[in-house]
């Protein structure tokens, strides 16, 4: 069973996820080391990782991925 994330861990995850909806895509793949490795400690504690937060992290994992068929010779 997975616990409520506590109070004090809300705040960071809140401002990590205006950051990076704040900064414009092409420089998003940045912050997404940060949310991931976020996603991975409040997993490995035990916390639930609230939706958006993995819809994020699966949105920029998608977006580096695909970048990196950008430049592909065809």
């Amino acid at each position: 069973m997975t616990e409520q994330l506590p109070m004090e861990m809300l705040q960071p995850i809140t401002q990590l996820e205006a950051l990076i909806r704040a900064t414009p895509e092409a420089e998003r793949a940045q912050l997404q080391g940060d949310l991931h490795r976020l996603c991975e400690r409040l997993e490995r504690e035990g916390y639930a990782i609230p939706d958006r937060l993995r819809e994020l992290d699966a949105m920029l994992t998608d977006g580096q991925v695909k970048s990196q068929f950008d430049n592909l010779p065809v």
